[in-house]
């Protein structure tokens, strides 16, 4: 999947599918996956289970279409910086800062993206959702990948990223992003859930963070 691709795609969802997936997100942002039946998001959106179960297959299906379409959401939000000459002009260091600066942004404006992508994910291991109904989410996330590990590869062909970084390839990526995705989603769950999460901002945890990781790869 290109750029082009995942705009074309997000351009093609009708308006009544748009409306199914984004009350079906909230539902399951709200009450957790596993607490919310076809049966109530078709009584929250007027439409009939049978024309859910004809759009959608199967309430896995649907959560892997809402995952899809959730990430396209922020991809087409963040694609327009990256097109930008100022980004691509830059050295993959700063291009590997401007990215990590957006993920402090989406976990600022975006938190409940963050906390559907990880019910998600532990719903489809515990459904054993099928690797070939994926593929249209794989891709959106092999995208994420492409610009990342690009940035990456910069880095270290112009110098400002160390080329000692060279050997590990993408474990480098999965390294990165792993850990501070995690660290996203961590905060996203877990909010204000004691009195002393009410006294660390979040933002200001994943900035130091992104500026440790950015810095170690100096």
């Amino acid at each position: 999947m290109t750029i082009m691709d995942l705009l074309s795609d997000q351009n093609r969802i009708s308006e009544r599918e748009e409306k199914i997936l984004s009350a079906s997100f909230d539902l399951f942002t709200t009450h957790g996956i596993e607490d919310v039946s076809m049966e109530t998001i078709a009584e929250k959106t007027k439409t009939s289970s049978e024309e859910l179960y004809r759009m959608f297959t199967s309430k896995p299906m649907l959560t892997v279409r809402i995952a899809t379409w959730a990430w396209q959401k922020r991809m087409e939000d963040v694609l327009p910086s990256l097109l930008k000459p100022k980004y691509t002009n830059a050295k993959g260091y700063e291009q590997l800062e401007v990215i990590f600066s957006l993920f402090v942004k989406l976990y600022e404006k975006n938190t409940e993206f963050l906390r559907y992508i990880y019910l998600f994910d532990s719903y489809a291991v515990k459904e054993q959702i099928p690797k070939a109904s994926m593929v249209q989410y794989e891709a959106v996330i092999l995208l994420v990948k492409q610009i990342i590990s690009e940035a990456i590869e910069k880095g270290i062909s112009d110098g400002s990223i160390n080329e000692k970084y060279t050997k590990y390839g993408e474990l480098l990526y999965f390294t990165l992003m792993h850990t501070f995705f995690s660290a996203a989603q961590k905060l996203s769950l877990s909010g204000k859930m004691l009195d002393m999460d009410s006294k660390m901002n979040g933002s200001i945890q994943l900035t130091l963070l992104s500026n440790i990781l950015l810095e170690g790869l100096k």
